[in-house]
């Protein structure tokens, strides 16, 4: 087998990962080797995570699978004002913004804000479509779901509470299937 020699340099950090690996490994050559390997044979655990998967694989311990139908019939059926509470002082979509900015939401920029909106829509996974603009003084998100006009009150609820604690002029019109979300920008 050909050898060829390289020099590099590496980072504290790196170099302390790599005595570490020597331990298993038995030499720098064969840990690097084993690293170069890896990376060939999977290069998914290489590649960016979408928006969405990122948020999704940081909410694995906050969030819980229910069935689509489930909701539904939980949305028709549940006591409105005990979710309208529970939405009011626990502010999930205020949280999820944060949670996935990793900052305050008054940190964020308003592009971020609305980001956050359709990123935490598209991975909760409620929405048959989510949609955004950027106009010249205002961004839109439309959402469209089979939930119901309860599910629309909830949705419009939660992200009421988010603009008014961000501090900007909003919009929002629902229907039984929508809820269509005009932010507007704030002036310079």
């Amino acid at each position: 087998m050909e050898k060829h020699r390289i020099h590099t340099t590496i980072s504290t950090k790196h170099y302390e990962l790599l005595k570490k690996h020597v331990e298993k490994y038995g030499t720098q050559q064969s840990v690097l080797e084993h690293a170069l390997e890896y990376f060939e044979n999977y290069p998914y655990q290489n590649s960016e995570l979408s928006p969405e998967e990122e948020l999704r694989v940081r909410v694995i311990n906050v969030a819980c699978i229910v069935y689509k139908d489930l909701l539904r019939i939980l949305h028709e059926t549940a006591d409105i004002e005990k979710i309208h509470e529970l939405i009011k002082s626990q502010r999930p979509v205020e949280f999820s913004i944060e949670f996935y900015f990793q900052k305050p939401l008054k940190e964020c920029t308003l592009e971020e804000v609305v980001e956050g909106i359709v990123v935490n829509a598209k991975m909760v996974n409620w929405c048959d479509t989510v949609y955004s603009t950027n106009n010249k003084d205002h961004y839109t998100v439309n959402l469209t779901h089979g939930f119901g006009l309860n599910a629309s009150k909830n949705l419009k609820l939660a992200h009421e509470s988010l603009f008014k604690t961000y501090g900007v002029d909003f919009k929002t019109t629902i229907s039984e299937k929508t809820v269509f979300m005009k932010i507007f920008k704030k002036s310079e």
